[in-house]
């Protein structure tokens, strides 16, 4: 498990600095752009991310670039997404982080 933790740990920092983003000051929209732009956008799921988690990432990183605009992809996708599913990608990011603190060693 310690090797997991070493292994993850920059894609445990990354979802750790997201849910403070997710949590700090602004609109929900200017948070959860933050929170991926900031953090999530660079981390390499087949490096970062364990396996059994790739779907739940797959679908964060497909719901916050799926649109295309001039002010920007994530910033276009994020104002157009309704409150369900801005709502369903905010539970997948803390349920990522929650699950890599599962690789966190025992103190």
């Amino acid at each position: 498990m310690v090797d997991d933790f070493f292994k993850y740990r920059y894609g445990w920092e990354k979802f750790h600095g997201a849910v403070h983003s997710l949590s700090g000051e602004g609109t929900i929209l200017e948070r959860l752009e933050n929170a991926y732009v900031f953090h999530i956008i660079h981390l390499r799921k087949e490096n970062d991310i364990p396996i059994e988690l790739h779907e739940q990432f797959d679908e964060v990183v497909s719901l916050m670039t799926n649109a295309d605009a001039p002010e920007g992809r994530v910033n276009a996708a994020v104002r157009a997404m309704d409150q369900m599913t801005r709502s369903r990608v905010i539970e997948n990011i803390i349920s990522l982080y929650d699950s890599l603190c599962r690789y966190m060693p025992k103190h």
